[in-house]
């Protein structure tokens, strides 16, 4: 997958489903790197100050309940959807037999 690029103050948005998850997001860039928590059935996003290239994403999660994270360049959720538009880059599925913290990632060349 090409890396995504942004231009100053676009959005990467962060969707999660499933009620107590909580997770953490390190998106590392050519540029510098962002952190973000991200908290449970909400979405989160990251503001880019500057143009930039994403080349990878990790996260974090730690389990409450099975659910969902989508990473996307929509505000608007698209979990529900089957076939998501070329704005969702990735989808995580959190489930509560990983028995705590998972570490996911996506790695753009």
């Amino acid at each position: 997958m090409a890396k995504p690029t942004f231009k100053t103050l676009d959005y990467l948005y962060f969707h999660l489903a499933g009620a107590g998850n909580t997770a953490y997001a390190t998106i590392v860039t050519t540029k510098r790197t962002y952190c973000q928590t991200l908290t449970a059935a909400a979405t989160t996003s990251v503001q880019f100050v500057q143009p930039e290239s994403v080349i990878r994403i990790n996260i974090s999660s730690m389990c409450a309940a099975d659910g969902t994270i989508e990473v996307s360049r929509a505000s608007t959720s698209q979990i529900a959807t089957a076939q998501a538009t070329q704005d969702v880059l990735a989808r995580f599925a959190i489930d509560i037999s990983d028995t705590g913290a998972g570490e996911k990632f996506i790695e753009f060349v």
